[in-house]
């Protein structure tokens, strides 16, 4: 019966019972065996088993970090969301920049199968060079094909069939005004960067703080899943003191003064006096901040010429020079001063004015921008205390104003001046200054005598709507009230009277001063008597000024006077300006036309010549004049005002011998020349040039103190002594024809013989 039970097991039974069978007698054999042959079994797998804990450890727990972020690389990328910009606006809430949501084209190298053919059609829709795009394309982590792409681009590359692109929303910067207040905002770049103006200097400010986004991919590099694991904070926003409509108005008059004098460059500044807001500050040339790509050229005009463009001021400088003689008390709006017929050494330079001009109150100085006249005042006061006013003016030392570029101008310390440079800095030579400069140190005079801080940031407003006001120096007193309300009369008259006619205002009472500076020729060194720079600084109204503006035209083509070229300018801005403030009109607006007057009335710059051969000289020229050898010398007890009627000439120039400040008026003039001149037929009249000329200086070399004042004073000449003992040295020296009122130096020392 077993046997047949067994022949009745199916194969697979067979087998079970055999192997049962087989590990039976192999457990009887194991239990058969020495002791010593069990413990080195046990021992080799114990072994086996720490090893694998151990391995375990070291990848689970040790090397953990490591791995994960292996892991983490492999299999998710993350990509930076950048912040929404911060906005600017200007003072009224107007919109100036502002950033909106564009795609950003990035790809996933890894995922790309045909890395040639995704270069060249990325190359074709976005016009890129294929070389740096198949660069990108050879990497192993995420790339940005384009920043901040067109609408256009983003959609065509939509369609391209390519795996691995991503799209990702990013703030672009827009100007919604185009270039109005190009200067002023700046521009950023492709990588969200300020590139200049207030978009550079407060880049931390505006750029906020970027977010993350994770990006997660499989083995074979599919994106499954994303998510934002750090959200971007938005930058601040900035208001501005800028008054778009000012602004506006600025440029749009700035590019009709260009265009009608062609000028190489200019800038218009608009500043409230009294807090020191910038209202408006236009240049040219200017660009448009939204290109993206700029040219060389629209590089070169980023240049802010109102804060980082030096000028001499000229003429415009002689306000600082005559407040300081008012504030000083070294001299008054009424006194004479006696411009010496229009001409004045000094040391060896030869600078006259425009016109001939005689006696001229302080008030005329200013008003007729007379050189000897304001050269004369500058005399009273010493290089220091000039300095000293020139710097509280806020001359040479940066404004302040949170722009990049500007420059702080040239005041050199005045212990570094050469003996004639007093002279120089009162009429606005050898000092750099910018218009932002001029447009403080005038708002001195208008707002009561204090120096303010420019400022161009009224608040910055926080992500949460906090706003802050930065920090505002306090205004530093320069002149005392009843001095700038005298400058403010006196400039007052320049515009009624003098070289600033043309910037009368319709409705408005303003005070102002024109001036022309020449330009150095940089191929010479000397000062081009062709190259100028007209400018024009004005307030209105006068009894409670509401803006300052500054006009600035570089190289003008034709006329190039600041009476002419830049004073036009001001009524144009200050009406609309002086509206949009809501200062009421406190004139008759129909105003009386400016009546034509001679061009050499607009000249308001100093004329340097080489020193004559008559030193002192009245000359009398006529035409035909070849050389001096045709030349007529008399000497005669006192200058004439013109040469004998009988000859009907007028001199061209005259002279002062090292600047005397004497305002008495001279005496009546002596007969020049017998008139028994007869009449002569025409061709018989030979061209000649008749030079008259006082009584000549006398050598006092030897001489005593006592006796040089006698001598000077029967002259009617002043004397500056210095020394004691006799006298070893003059100047002029002997023999130096001189005029009434004039000054000679004497030095004395002891053993000098007599």
């Amino acid at each position: 019966m077993a046997g047949r039970r067994n022949r009745d097991r199916s194969p697979s039974d067979r087998g079970f019972w055999t192997r049962l069978r087989l590990s039976a007698r192999a457990l009887h054999e194991f239990q058969s065996l020495p002791p010593f042959r069990l413990f080195v079994f046990a021992l080799t797998a114990g072994l086996w088993l720490t090893l694998i804990v151990v391995r375990l450890w070291d990848l689970q727990i040790r090397q953990a970090p490591r791995l994960a972020e292996k892991a983490q690389q492999q299999q998710e990328d993350v990509i930076e969301i950048s912040a929404r910009r911060g906005r600017i606006y200007d003072r009224n809430g107007i919109e100036l920049a502002r950033s909106t949501p564009v795609d950003s084209i990035g790809i996933f190298p890894t995922k790309v199968g045909d890395p040639e053919l995704a270069a060249t059609l990325l190359a074709e829709v976005l016009r890129e060079n294929p070389n740096s795009l198949r660069k990108k394309l050879k990497k192993k982590r995420f790339q940005w094909v384009r920043r901040l792409a067109e609408p256009g681009e983003a959609e065509r590359i939509r369609e391209l069939p390519l795996a691995g692109l991503h799209f990702e929303k990013e703030s672009k910067r827009y100007y919604p005004k185009g270039t109005v207040a190009a200067h002023i905002l700046g521009a950023v770049g492709v990588d969200h960067m300020g590139l200049a103006g207030l978009e550079q200097t407060f880049e931390a400010k505006l750029r906020g703080v970027s977010g993350q986004r994770s990006v997660q991919v499989d083995a074979l590099q599919h994106r499954y899943a994303s998510q934002v694991i750090q959200e971007p904070v938005p930058g601040y926003d900035l208001v501005l003191t800028i008054d778009q409509r000012i602004q506006v108005t600025a440029e749009k008059e700035l590019g009709r003064a260009i265009e009608e004098t062609q000028a190489e460059a200019g800038t218009v500044v608009v500043m409230d006096p009294v807090n020191g807001d910038i209202l408006g500050m236009a240049n040219w040339p200017t660009f448009d901040p939204n290109d993206r790509e700029p040219s060389k050229t629209n590089l070169e005009h980023r240049k802010n010429y109102a804060l980082s463009h030096m000028i001499e001021p000229g003429s415009t400088f002689k306000v600082v020079t005559v407040a300081a003689g008012l504030e000083e008390k070294v001299t008054t709006p009424e006194e004479m001063i006696d411009c010496e017929r229009g001409g004045i050494y000094l040391l060896s330079r030869w600078i006259r004015d425009h016109k001939p001009f005689a006696l001229l109150s302080v008030a005329d100085v200013l008003a007729r921008s007379s050189n000897v006249g304001t050269i004369k005042l500058g005399l009273r006061l010493s290089p220091e205390r000039l300095h000293r006013y020139a710097h509280a003016f806020g001359f040479g030392q940066p404004t302040g104003l949170p722009l990049p570029g500007e420059t702080a101008g040239l005041l050199r310390p005045w212990e570094r001046w050469h003996p004639a440079a007093i002279g120089s800095v009162a009429i606005g030579q050898e000092v750099g200054v910018t218009a932002l400069q001029m447009a403080r140190g005038v708002s001195v005079i208008a707002n009561g005598g204090s120096l303010v801080t420019p400022r161009i940031i009224e608040s910055i407003v926080s992500p949460q709507g906090e706003r802050k006001e930065p920090d505002v120096q306090e205004p530093s007193r320069v002149l005392n009230p009843d001095t700038s309300a005298l400058m403010r009369a006196l400039m007052e008259r320049v515009v009624r009277e003098g070289t600033g006619r043309r910037a009368r205002t319709p409705g408005y009472r303003v005070a102002g001063k024109t001036g022309t500076a020449q330009k150095v020729d940089p191929e010479t060194g000397r000062y081009s008597t062709k190259d100028y720079v007209a400018s024009f600084v004005g307030f209105a109204p006068v009894n409670a000024p509401s803006i300052v503006v500054v006009i600035v035209l570089d190289s003008p083509v034709g006329m190039y006077y600041g009476g002419q070229v830049a004073a036009p300018v001001f009524p144009r801005v200050a009406t609309e300006a002086l509206r949009f403030r809501d200062v009421p009109p406190e004139l008759p607006l129909e105003q009386e036309p400016v009546r034509p007057i001679p061009e050499e009335w607009w000249a308001d710059f100093a004329i340097e010549e080489p020193a004559h051969d008559w030193p002192g000289s009245t000359q009398v020229e006529f035409p035909g004049i070849l050389s001096d050898e045709d030349a007529v010398v008399v000497t005669v007890a006192s200058l004439t005002d013109s040469a004998s009627p009988r000859l009907g000439a007028v001199p061209l120039v005259s002279n002062l011998t090292m600047g005397g400040a004497n305002a008495t008026s001279p005496p009546e003039p002596q007969a020049v020349v017998e008139d028994t001149i007869e009449e002569a037929e025409p061709a018989d009249i030979k061209p000649a040039r008749l030079t008259v000329v006082d009584a000549r200086l006398p050598d006092f070399r030897g001489e005593t103190v006592d006796s040089v004042i006698s001598q000077t004073s029967s002259l009617g000449l002043a004397v500056h002594l210095r020394g004691s003992g006799r006298v070893w040295r003059q100047w002029p020296p002997a023999g130096t024809p001189i005029q009434l009122g004039g000054t000679v130096t004497v030095d004395f020392r002891v053993g000098a013989k007599p």
